[in-house]
C-alpha cells in the first residue's frame, strides 16, 4: 500500500480542511457551508431602526406621489419583516413599539414637509395632517399590528413572555421554586432517623 499521498484512507478530509468555511465534495463544486439563522436575522434596536426608515420614508414618497395607501401598505409590510425577521430575544419589542415608531415617523415627516410662514400656522398644519393621516390609514394601522403578532405568535411569542415574567419576578432559568418558611403553629413530621417526634 502506497504511504505518504498525502490523502485520508477513507477519503475523507483533513481536519483543517474541515474547519473551513468552504467544503469541497469529491470532484464537484466548492459548498459553502451555511450561516447560522441568528447571525441573520435582526437584533430588537435593528427591527426598530428598520421600522423607522421604512415608515418615514414610505410617508414622503406617499406625500410626494399624492398616493395615501402607501404610507398604510409601508406599515404593514414593515409589521410583518419585523416579526418575521427580528430574534427571538426581540419578538416583544418588534410587536410592541410598531405604532410608536410610526407615529415618531409621521410627525417628523409632517414637519419636513409643512411650509407655513408662522410658528402657529406651522404647528397647527403638523397637528392637521397628523390627524388626517391617522384617520386614512387606521385600517392599515390595524392590520399591522393584527399580522405582526401572529408572525410572533408563531415563532414564539408566549415564551418570551414567559421569560419577561420570570425576570421581573427575579427568578433565574431552571431555579426550583423556594419551599415556603415554617409559620407558628405548623403540624410536621420529622424523618425517622433524625430523633424527635410529631410537634
Amino acid at each position: 500500500m502506497p504511504q505518504g499521498t498525502g490523502e485520508p484512507p477513507d477519503g475523507g478530509l483533513p481536519p483543517e480542511a474541515e474547519q473551513s468555511p468552504v467544503r469541497r465534495t469529491g470532484a464537484g463544486p466548492i459548498t459553502r457551508l451555511a450561516v447560522p439563522e441568528s447571525e441573520t436575522r435582526l437584533t430588537a434596536r435593528g427591527a426598530v431602526v428598520a421600522m423607522f426608515w421604512l415608515f418615514l420614508l414610505g410617508m414622503m414618497a406617499a406625500g410626494w406621489l399624492h398616493l395615501g395607501v402607501l404610507t398604510g401598505l409601508c406599515f404593514v409590510v414593515g409589521c410583518g419583516l419585523a416579526a418575521r425577521y427580528t430574534r427571538h430575544d426581540g419578538l416583544l419589542t418588534a410587536v410592541a413599539t410598531p405604532a410608536l415608531i410610526f407615529m415618531v415617523a409621521l410627525v417628523i415627516a409632517e414637519t419636513l414637509t409643512t411650509h407655513a410662514a408662522t410658528a402657529g400656522r406651522a404647528v397647527a398644519s403638523i397637528a392637521e395632517g397628523i390627524f388626517l393621516t391617522l384617520a386614512g390609514v387606521a385600517p392599515w394601522l390595524f392590520a399591522g399590528v393584527v399580522l405582526g403578532l401572529a408572525i410572533a405568535m408563531a415563532r414564539g411569542l408566549p415564551q418570551c413572555l414567559r421569560d419577561l415574567a420570570a425576570e421581573l419576578r427575579g427568578d433565574s432559568p431552571g431555579a426550583a421554586p423556594a419551599s415556603g418558611t415554617a409559620k407558628p403553629g405548623d403540624r410536621r413530621i420529622r424523618p425517622s432517623g433524625q430523633g424527635g417526634a410529631r410537634s
